[in-house]
C-alpha cells in the first residue's frame, strides 16, 4: 500500500511540474497574432516565439537532463523551475520583440529542463516494464494544461493585453516550485561519475549509434512534432484566416486537448496489456487519418474551423497513444543513462518541431495547405520508422 500510494504521489507531482512548459506554451498562443500587431512584425517573426523556445525546450533537454544523473533529480528540477519563474517575469517587461524572444526563450528552457528530468525520475521509480504506463497518466493528468490555458490565454488578451498570457505563467511557475521544494523527493541519490565529462558525449554516440534507439527516436520526432506543429500553426490559420477571435480559438483548442486526454487515459489502461509495438502502430494510423483528411479537406478549398479541428483532434489522439511506448522504448535501451537518453530524445524530437512550426508559420497566414501538407509528412516518416521498430520487436 506504501508503495502504491508513494507512486501515485510521484505520478501527481510529475504531472504538476511536467506541467508548467506545457503550460507557458498554449497560454501563449492565442497571442501570437496579437503579439505581432502590436510588435509591427510579420508573423514569421513573431512565431520565433514559439520555434525558438521549442528549440530552448530541446536544449534544455539535451543540457539539464544529462546533468540530473550526476547531481540528482530533486535539486535539477528546482533550479529548473526557477529559470521558468524569471523567464516569465523578464517577458512581461519586454520592450521588443527581440528582448521578448529572449525571455521566452529562458521561459521554455526552465519548462523543458523540468519537464525532461521527471521523464528520468518516472523510469527511476516504476523501472522499464510499467515506465510507459506510468509516463502516460503523468501525461494524462499534464494535459489539463493545455485543454485550459489557450482559454485563459484568450480571454486574458481580450481583457488586457499580450503581456497577460506571461503573468499567468509566472504566477503558475512560483505556485508549482513551490510544491515541489515542499513534495519532491530524490529519487537518485547524486552521481559524481555520471553526467557532463568525457563520457557526456560519449553517452550520446553510444545512443546514436544505437540502431533501437534511432528507430524510437525517428518515430517520436515526427509523431510529437505533429501535434506542436498542430498547436502552432492552428492559431494563425484560425485567427488570421479564418476569423476565429483569439476566445474562441482558445475555445476551440480544446478539442483537440480534450482527444489527446482520452489517448493517454487509454494509453494508461492498457498498454501494459496490448503491448508498446501495437500502440505506436495504432497512433501512426490515427494520425495519418487526421494529416490526410486535413490535407484533403485544404487542397478542396474547405476552410473552416470544423475541417481544422476535428483533425487536429485526431492528431492529438494518435499522439497521446503512440508517444508513451516511444519515449520508453528509446529512455530504456540503456537504463544506465537514462537521463541522457530521455535528454537527447527531447532534444531532436523538439528540434524537428521547431523547424516544422517555423516552416509552416512562413505561408500558413494565407492559407491552411502548408499547415496539412507538412502534418502528413511528418506522419508518412513516422510510419516507415515503424518497419524497423517491428522488426526489433519480431513483429511483421
Amino acid at each position: 500500500m506504501a508503495t502504491r500510494d508513494a507512486s501515485r504521489r510521484l505520478i501527481a507531482g510529475s504531472a504538476i511540474i511536467g506541467s508548467i512548459g506545457t503550460f507557458g506554451l498554449h497560454v501563449l498562443l492565442p497571442a501570437m497574432p496579437a503579439i505581432a500587431t502590436a510588435m509591427q512584425v510579420p508573423a514569421a517573426a513573431a512565431q520565433l516565439l514559439i520555434s525558438l523556445s521549442i528549440v530552448a525546450i530541446a536544449t534544455g533537454n539535451l543540457v539539464i537532463a544529462p546533468l540530473s544523473d550526476r547531481y540528482g533529480r530533486r535539486r535539477v528540477v528546482l533550479a529548473s523551475l526557477a529559470v521558468f519563474v524569471a523567464g516569465s517575469v523578464a517577458a512581461m517587461a519586454a520592450p521588443s520583440l527581440e528582448w521578448l524572444v529572449a525571455a521566452r526563450i529562458v521561459q521554455a528552457f526552465g519548462g523543458g529542463a523540468a519537464m525532461s528530468v521527471m521523464r528520468a525520475t518516472l523510469l527511476d521509480h516504476f523501472g522499464p516494464a510499467k515506465a510507459a504506463g506510468a509516463l502516460a497518466a503523468t501525461a494524462t493528468a499534464i494535459l489539463l494544461a493545455p485543454m485550459i490555458a489557450p482559454s485563459l490565454g484568450g480571454l486574458a488578451i481580450e481583457w488586457l493585453d499580450w503581456r497577460a498570457p506571461f503573468a499567468l505563467s509566472g504566477l503558475l511557475g512560483a505556485g508549482v516550485l513551490w510544491f515541489a521544494a515542499r513534495n519532491l523527493r530524490e529519487t537518485r541519490p547524486p552521481e559524481p561519475a555520471a553526467g557532463p565529462s568525457l563520457r557526456f558525449w560519449g553517452n550520446y554516440r553510444r545512443l546514436l549509434g544505437s540502431r533501437e534507439y534511432l528507430s524510437y527516436l525517428v518515430f517520436g520526432s515526427c509523431m510529437v512534432s505533429m501535434i506542436y506543429t498542430f498547436v502552432t500553426g492552428a492559431p494563425y490559420v484560425a485567427i488570421e484566416t479564418l476569423g476565429v477571435t483569439p476566445a474562441r480559438f482558445g475555445l476551440l483548442l480544446f478539442f483537440p486537448a480534450v482527444a489527446s486526454f482520452a489517448g493517454f487515459i487509454l494509453a494508461a489502461r492498457v498498454t501494459n496489456r496490448v503491448g508498446g509495438w501495437r500502440m505506436m502502430k495504432a497512433g501512426a494510423a490515427v494520425g495519418f487519418a487526421g494529416a490526410a483528411s486535413l490535407a484533403a479537406l485544404s487542397l478542396a478549398g474547405i476552410w473552416h474551423p470544423v475541417a481544422l479541428f476535428v483533425p487536429g483532434m485526431l492528431i492529438g489522439f494518435a499522439n497521446a497513444i503512440a508517444a508513451p511506448s516511444s519515449t520508453i522504448g528509446a529512455i530504456s535501451r540503456d537504463p544506465a543513462i537514462a537521463g541522457a537518453a530521455s535528454g537527447l530524445l527531447g532534444f531532436l524530437q523538439l528540434v524537428t518541431a521547431a523547424a516544422a512550426t517555423q516552416l509552416v508559420a512562413a505561408f500558413t497566414p494565407h492559407t491552411p495547405v502548408p499547415l496539412a501538407i507538412v502534418l502528413l509528412v511528418l506522419c508518412l516518416v513516422a510510419l516507415l520508422a515503424l518497419r524497423p521498430i517491428g522488426k526489433i520487436k519480431g513483429t511483421r
